[in-house]
């Protein structure tokens, strides 16, 4: 208690100082803050993948994707899964299957769509959230922001399947897409943007009657997404209203040789088909999605050190010259019997209660920007790491606001105690 009465009494005894301090203090959590919130932003996106697109294996669209196989007399030779089967039966090597479904349901409010994922996906896909919570069970789903009265907690029967809401999506999130494929392919042709206006999704489409009849289309759009898990039954029963995407990610379990894996190539692409497939490796889909992850991180890197540099240089200043200013004082403490030890203590409180006091002030600001939408806006996502960032600032100032000073007194205290 005595070293926290000093420690307060040391802090308002020199205000001005302090206050310039916390002021680069407050500006050091800030940057690195903001930093790390953008990078998780993008990490939030690439993890849910990163096991799957750094293994061998394929965003893959099969052959005769746009309907299956027919007769010259419009019958149904094969269906798009028959293709799938067909197609896969003959590769080499162990894989497995990612596919996407889709469904939609109605509620007095307008038509809500219905993204479904594999588990191993969904439970990684960590989207920032307006309220609830990520759940690990297995009827659990996320919603998007919307005017459907689709909040946390309400149950929806799909099919008879039943989910429950845990979630709801922040404005401006992605849905998990596999509808795209790009010859530039990376980690956001995986991914659909949506945003809430306050009627639903923002139309992409901006000329006219174009944009008018897409406007129409999008306006009661809001979006569901959902495991896997939670429609076992429901997805290969016979009048099931979940439909199955046609691109996968086929993943191989080990990484196959050069021989095998033109071999798979060849198998997959099915030149001679009237509609060959297209497939895009996985490879090169990590190579951008790494790019995409850090370069914003990359950007800002720089000047960010800068700023924590010449921040840290300032403090460490401070430190000193407000270690110079506190000599007399440590003086007459060493006079009443005080240690070096406790000097030391002292100074290092007085440091912990300017960190405390900036540390309020940063997370404030973050706060109120998180409140106000700001933050999610420019993308931030905030995380454990943070949390880590903040700790390892306040050791650090707190540290060197006992190194320092422990330094100067142990070759200055017979001085002092001489002097006075």
């Amino acid at each position: 208690m005595k070293y926290l009465r000093y420690g307060l009494l040391f802090f308002l005894k020199h205000k001005v100082t302090y206050l310039l301090m916390l002021v680069q203090l407050i500006l050091l959590m800030l940057a690195e803050n903001m930093l790390i919130a953008n990078l998780n932003s993008r990490d939030v996106l690439y993890a849910p993948y990163e096991d799957i697109i750094s293994k061998d294996g394929y965003y893959f669209l099969p052959p005769y994707s746009s309907g299956g196989i027919w007769d010259e007399e419009g019958h149904i030779v094969k269906t798009n899964e028959e293709v799938l089967e067909d197609v896969l039966s003959k590769l080499k090597g162990e894989y497995k299957v990612y596919n996407i479904y889709s469904s939609s349901i109605e509620n007095d409010k307008g038509s809500v769509a219905i993204t479904i994922i594999d588990d191993e996906i969904y439970h990684k896909l960590k989207l920032p959230l307006d309220s609830g919570h990520h759940s690990s069970k297995k009827n659990s789903c996320m919603v998007t922001k919307n005017d459907k009265g689709l909040d946390v907690g309400t149950i929806l029967n799909i099919d008879g399947a039943k989910i429950e809401i845990t979630g709801v999506l922040t404005d401006n999130t992605y849905i998990p897409d596999y509808g795209t494929y790009d010859i530039d392919m990376g980690l956001m042709e995986l991914y659909r943007a949506y945003t809430y206006s306050g009627t639903g999704a923002s139309s992409p489409v901006d000329d006219g009657d174009m944009k008018d009849m897409m406007d129409s289309y999008y306006t009661d759009k809001t979006e569901i997404i959902a495991p896997v898990s939670a429609f076992e039954e429901q997805i290969n029963a016979s009048g099931s209203t979940i439909y199955k995407g046609n691109s996968v990610l086929l993943v191989f379990n080990s990484p196959l040789s050069e021989e095998d894996r033109l071999y798979n190539e060849e198998v997959l692409i099915a030149e001679d088909c009237d509609e060959p497939g297209l497939l895009m490796p996985f490879e090169q889909i990590n190579k951008k999605a790494l790019i995409y992850r850090n370069e914003d991180f990359n950007k800002m890197l720089p000047l960010v050190i800068c700023i924590i540099v010449v921040i840290f240089v300032g403090i460490i200043c401070s430190s000193a010259i407000i270690t110079a200013k506190q000599l007399r004082k440590f003086a007459l403490l060493y006079i009443n019997g005080a240690t070096t030890k406790d000097c030391v203590i002292i100074s290092c409180v007085t440091a912990l209660i300017s960190s405390v006091v900036a540390l309020v002030i940063a997370l404030l600001v973050l706060f109120l920007g998180i409140v106000n939408s700001f933050a999610n806006d420019l993308g931030f996502v905030w995380g454990l790491n943070n949390l880590v960032a903040i700790a390892a600032t306040v050791i650090f100032i707190t540290l060197s606001f006992g190194i320092i000073p422990g330094m100067i007194l142990s070759r200055k205290k017979y001085v002092l105690i001489t002097e006075n």
